[in-house]
């Protein structure tokens, strides 16, 4: 189960992050966003090891943004959380950028998800809020079942680490591993460490 840690932006506790080596470490680039990073330090994500993926999160943001941002800090990925098309992920692959979808769920299954399908290198599935993302709520995990989902995704939405049973549990192949932000702060950008610690542990 890869571990993807998301809203960081201070730059000793994400230096602490990385001595707990996760899969990926997102930073976000929505300035609605609490957990908005705004300036990072450009030393400290040189220094980030290439064996964690460095992830920029964007809502609706113009895509020449995106590029800039993940030529000038080096991103692996682009994580689309808005409502971007198909086109605009193809345009971010033609350019050497790693695209991860997000579908936000609220009732029912994402119809457009196998669009994705060579296109996105993860999906991602959160819970459907007005702020895009961070709510610490969880959505019915059980919407994926019998879904046939081929492209590895991660599960969001509210994920803490009294789930972890239940989510090595469930039957879905695809299933690559977890993205958590909320549940594992002390303050909105502000992760606490021991937390994920035992978290990356029990992964």
């Amino acid at each position: 189960m890869k571990l993807k840690v998301c809203g960081m932006r201070e730059a000793e506790n994400i230096e602490g992050l990385i001595e707990l080596k996760p899969d990926f470490i997102g930073f976000i680039f929505y300035p609605k966003s609490a957990r908005f990073a705004g300036e990072l330090d450009d030393d400290l994500m040189a220094r980030i090891p290439l064996s964690i993926k460095k992830v920029g999160v964007f809502v609706n943001e113009d895509i020449e943004n995106v590029i800039t941002l993940c030529k000038k800090y080096g991103l692996t990925y682009a994580q689309l959380h808005g409502d971007e098309d198909l086109d605009y992920a193809m345009e971010l692959k033609a350019k050497g950028i790693k695209v991860i979808k997000v579908f936000r769920v609220m009732d029912t299954f994402p119809a457009a998800v196998n669009k994705y399908e060579g296109i996105a290198d993860y999906l991602l599935f959160d819970t459907a809020t007005i702020s895009y993302g961070g709510s610490g709520q969880h959505f019915d995990w059980n919407l994926l079942n019998n879904q046939n989902i081929k492209t590895p995704f991660l599960l969001s939405g509210g994920v803490q680490l009294e789930d972890l049973k239940k989510i090595k549990g469930l039957n879905l192949p695809a299933l690559a591993g977890i993205d958590v932000n909320s549940r594992f702060e002390v303050e909105p950008g502000l992760k606490d460490l021991e937390l994920l610690r035992a978290l990356k542990d029990e992964l």
